[in-house]
């Protein structure tokens, strides 16, 4: 199983699919979104404060948006990164509406698994004597400070190892820009893992 593919799907399975759906076939739609669901509503989740109401909203929103535009999908990115570009604008527009960004909210236990010397290599030194699992705690909290965007995009590349270019098709920004904002962000996350690392 890879992660563009999950549950065994083949990248030519998925193209099939995606081409019954853009033919009108809700039956596809039915087993891509078994096949999605899931790893797309754990982003969500993890992007909306963990309220799994709001989640559960987007989350459908977001297939039903697929389901409306799939004659649009022309295959430039992955049917799983299209449904993370549609679901972004989805929490953007919902974080619009509230008039407020996403504060302080959980990230998901997958972050764990984030090679923590990427993001921050020598400024970690502080935290290098700490317990694992507290460490993980100690990002966890760090990620939660970041604005939407910084923690989105570190999510997207890091935990849901998107290319950057994927990521700039879901962002709707060039790939430069992209890395401009992962840089930006990383910044962010190395002066927040400090202070913490201080405190």
């Amino acid at each position: 199983m890879t992660m563009d593919t999950p549950e065994g799907t083949t990248q030519a399975q998925e193209a099939e699919l995606v081409a019954r759906l853009q033919q009108g076939d809700r039956g596809a739609l039915e087993q891509l979104y078994l096949r999605h669901v899931d790893r797309l509503y754990s982003l969500v989740f993890h992007q909306v404060g963990r309220n799994k109401s709001v989640a559960e909203d987007i989350v459908q929103e977001t297939f039903l948006a697929a389901l409306n535009s799939a004659g649009k999908f022309r295959g430039r990115s992955k049917f799983y990164t299209w449904l993370c570009s549609i679901a972004y604008h989805k929490i953007t527009d919902f974080y619009r509406r509230q008039g407020r960004e996403a504060k302080q909210t959980q990230l998901p236990s997958s972050i764990a698994a984030v090679d923590l010397e990427q993001i921050a290599e020598s400024e970690l030194t502080a935290l290098s004597k700490i317990e694992s699992q507290e460490a993980q705690q100690t990002v966890e909290q760090a990620l939660s400070r970041l604005p939407l965007n910084y923690r989105q995009v570190l999510l997207f590349k890091y935990v849901e190892q998107i290319p950057v270019l994927e990521i700039s098709l879901i962002m709707r920004r060039s790939p430069k820009s992209v890395e401009g904002l992962l840089t930006r962000a990383r910044k962010t996350l190395r002066v927040s893992l400090a202070k913490l690392g201080e405190g």
